[in-house]
């Protein structure tokens, strides 16, 4: 063995991995508070790496793990009283904190609550609670804003968790017995650190609150 290769495996020789023998282990305690044990990580990480070693590194970077092979949707999450909802993230424009709203004379119900000034527009603005049977909008600290050009619409929320890019599968389809207006909502049940959550189809809930307007 070379005197340079002797010296860079010192460790394994006469260090803490070998016999002991080595006078700096007095000082030094182990070989990992040895200058000669530092420089040999040092060179070991600096070595330019085979064309074998490249190749391998590249195909693992671009691999695709198994788990995220599944096609994910995008989704606002939200909670309505107790419990929490998700609308498809193309439907949902901003999340803003709630403003006072105008009740509209022989209009305004329990459902579509009035007009709402966001951003300087007014926007019809909805008990979403209410029309998926799950209580009243009162206490709502917060306003989604749905919908598209030309046919925006707006409705409270208690807490907004965000956007989630979620795999819904068959799987995740909630059960065929509808007991409630949110589960005629439906169309998957997705679980999240908060706990259930009911994915909403946006295309259905946009054409009842819209015809709750005519």
């Amino acid at each position: 063995m070379a005197a340079e290769d002797r010296q860079a495996s010192c460790w394994k020789q006469i260090g803490v991995y070998g016999n002991r023998e080595c006078v700096r282990l007095a000082d030094v305690i182990h070989c990992r508070s040895c200058a000669v044990y530092q420089q040999a990580g040092r060179e070991l990480f600096d070595r330019v790496p085979s064309e074998a070693s490249i190749d391998r590194w590249t195909e693992q970077l671009a691999a695709v793990p198994a788990d995220d092979s599944a096609e994910r949707t995008s989704l606002v999450i939200f909670r309505l009283s107790a419990e929490w909802f998700a609308l498809p993230a193309h439907w949902v424009q901003e999340g803003v904190e709630a403003g006072p709203w105008r009740r509209i004379p022989h209009r305004s119900g329990n459902e579509f609550l009035g007009l709402m000034s966001v951003r300087g527009d007014l926007l019809p603005y909805f008990s979403l609670g209410a029309v998926l049977g799950i209580g009243s909008e009162s206490g709502s600290g917060y306003v989604l804003v749905c919908g598209g050009e030309g046919r925006r619409l707006a409705f409270g929320v208690q807490a907004i968790l965000g956007a989630r890019r979620l795999v819904l599968n068959e799987e995740s389809r909630p059960p065929a017995t509808v007991g409630r207006a949110a589960d005629a909502y439906t169309l998957r049940l997705a679980e999240l650190e908060v706990g259930s959550v009911a994915v909403l189809d946006g295309e259905r809930l946009f054409g009842v609150l819209e015809a709750r307007l005519r």
